[in-house]
């Protein structure tokens, strides 16, 4: 028995991508078995098609949203020649999945088969809205294309590896401290008061600076400092991160133990 961070992942795609779908949560099932002991690293998998339950009284893809969406910390989207139905506010359901999950500061792997189309086969209009939201994400959006199911699966192999490494930054397995001997530099006091009065701690990355704790800091000494703090409490076993890109951070059991304690 060993214990793990859990991280959810969500598979976003039309109806097309059956297959690669397929092949999305056979990488991600290899990957825990191979490396979960050793990294302290499970992904679990969310899907439309396995994880959701039938639902009434409001539309569908805000039923999806509540029940997958909003448990995700990673999304996998694959498209080929369907961008999907629209929605109330979005021009398919994939679409919205993904733009309010980069909204909410999370992380989305987006792949493009360039598989040969039939064009006399395929819907023309949904070919269409598909080639129109690739144009739309491609100044602010790094999204990746392969040719072949093997091409996207050894890639889709190789960045679930990448996201592994950025979460294996720090212990994963809290231990519990031992309160009496720790000692804390002023900044890390500080950090652990701002989560005391906010029960979490924003650490995210502007143009100019960084936004850490509702405070605009573009010193950059301060902002090493800052990091080398956050590095320590994580260490420490008294705070965590609850985001992939590490944009916010919660105190832990022992961190709320700790927090009482400063004056």
């Amino acid at each position: 028995m060993f214990q793990a961070n859990c991280y959810n992942v969500m598979i976003v795609s039309p109806s097309d991508v059956q297959e690669e779908r397929t092949i999305a949560k056979q990488v991600l099932y290899r990957w825990n078995e191979i490396n979960s002991r050793y990294h302290n690293i499970v992904f679990s998998v969310l899907g439309y098609d396995f994880n959701a339950h039938a639902d009434s009284g409001q539309h569908p893809q805000e039923s999806l949203n509540h029940q997958l969406l909003e448990q995700a910390d990673l999304i996998i989207a694959i498209f080929w020649t369907k961008l999907g139905s629209p929605t109330t506010e979005y021009s398919s359901g994939s679409v919205e999945e993904i733009s309010r999950h980069i909204q909410n500061g999370k992380k989305a792997l987006i792949y493009f088969s360039k598989k040969k189309v039939d064009l006399e086969k395929v819907d023309s209009e949904q070919y269409k809205k598909l080639q129109d939201y690739k144009r739309s994400i491609q100044g602010n959006t790094f999204y990746k294309e392969v040719s072949t199911e093997d091409e996207f699966e050894q890639l889709l192999k190789d960045e679930i590896q990448l996201i592994a490494n950025e979460l294996e930054t720090g212990p994963v397995i809290q231990k519990e401290p031992n309160d009496e001997k720790m000692t804390f530099s002023k900044i890390e006091t500080q950090l652990l008061t701002i989560m005391r009065e906010k029960n979490h701690l924003a650490y995210v990355k502007m143009l100019g600076g960084v936004n850490v704790g509702g405070y605009n800091i573009n010193d950059r000494r301060m902002l090493a400092e800052i990091e080398e703090a956050i590095e320590n409490l994580e260490i420490k076993g008294l705070i965590k991160p609850t985001s992939l890109k590490r944009e916010l951070f919660e105190l832990t059991a022992a961190g709320y133990r700790v927090c009482e304690a400063i004056k």
